[in-house]
């Protein structure tokens, strides 16, 4: 590292704000129908002249504007990323990462005290903040493919129900289903989660093919048989311990043969690689009691522990940044 890479880091937050707040402003879906000057942006959005002038000529710097002359447009990567039509919308990413902006103000706080920035509640107190959260998902997983690359290196052809542990937006159920006619499959997620889900899952026209069942996989049963359960980016939210005896409760909920699967950012035995795991811990940090990433080899004792045999980890491609994790129960 030179010390241009360092300056960029240590400024990092100047760009994200930046795009934070045009996505909040409408800056993108004012520039939607072509270009306009900053006047007529300015006007739309109901913002200073001048400074929606600064911040579009940011947004040119930063590759997500164009400008000839004194008119703006949109460049492809925001046309397809950050306008709310587009079907790999990520503003909803984007936006939930400007809800925790006051978190990562008080980093400093939470290293010296090891205590979360804010309150552990899986944003389940608030319908808005449930609600942006779930959206926010769905948003990102969209947006990279993480679906279409899962359903890539997990074969699902011989799953009938397939149980998916902590949805969500139930993004992944959906697509599979839709990519596998006789698949049927069960969403067991907290219940402010499952007012949002259930809606989605309405629009998707597959209601009589994903069910949904409320409770909290920490102290609750979870009910039904299944030949694969699905996990993904829920084991970073708990501790070790936690972990371990949700992989045994859900060990007695496979069929004979059947599978596990999770997908999260998985570390090497360092902790310290890959960095995007290790940067996303800190987000742990800030938002649960004792989440964080975890290397290959602790998933695989969680797995071991429960009965799951022939534990394995299968890389993603980017631009995802996690891995998958399977095991399988004896036949």
């Amino acid at each position: 590292m030179d010390f241009s890479e360092l300056a960029k880091l240590a400024s990092g937050h100047v760009e994200a704000r930046a795009i934070q707040v045009a996505v909040s402003l409408g800056v993108f879906e004012a520039l939607k129908d072509g270009s306009r000057d900053a006047a007529t942006i300015a006007s739309l959005l109901r913002t200073d002249p001048r400074a929606t002038e600064l911040l579009l000529h940011a947004l040119v710097a930063l590759g997500l504007a164009e400008k000839r002359d004194r008119f703006f447009s949109l460049t492809d990567v925001s046309a397809a990323y950050l306008l709310r039509s587009s079907p790999k919308y990520l503003g909803g990413m984007v936006l939930f990462e400007s809800s925790l902006w006051s978190c990562w103000e008080a980093l400093g706080r939470s290293v010296r005290s090891g205590k979360p920035a804010r309150r552990p509640n899986m944003y389940q107190e608030d319908p808005e903040e449930t609600e942006r959260f779930i959206y926010a998902m769905d948003s990102l997983v969209k947006a990279r493919g993480d679906a279409e690359l899962v359903a890539e290196k997990v074969d699902l052809s011989g799953v009938a129900e397939l149980l998916d542990v902590g949805s969500g937006p139930a993004t992944y159920p959906i697509y599979l289903c839709n990519k596998y006619p006789g698949l049927r499959a069960t969403i067991f997620d907290l219940p402010g989660t499952l007012k949002i889900t259930e809606k989605i899952v309405r629009a998707s026209g597959l209601a009589d093919r994903i069910s949904l069942i409320a409770g909290d996989y920490r102290v609750d049963p979870i009910p039904g048989r299944y030949q694969m359960v699905f996990l993904s980016n829920v084991i970073h939210a708990e501790s070790a311990q936690e972990n371990a005896g949700l992989m045994a409760k859900l060990h007695s909920c496979l069929d004979s043969g059947g599978r596990i699967v999770i997908k999260d950012h998985i570390l090497d035995d360092t902790l310290a690689r890959p960095a995007a795991g290790v940067i996303f811990a800190l987000t742990m940090l800030l938002t649960t009691n004792y989440g964080r990433c975890y290397s290959f080899n602790e998933v695989k004792g969680w797995l071991e522990g429960a009965g799951f045999e022939r534990v394995r980890e299968i890389p993603l491609p980017s631009p995802l940044t996690s891995s998958l994790v399977v095991g399988e129960k004896e036949s």
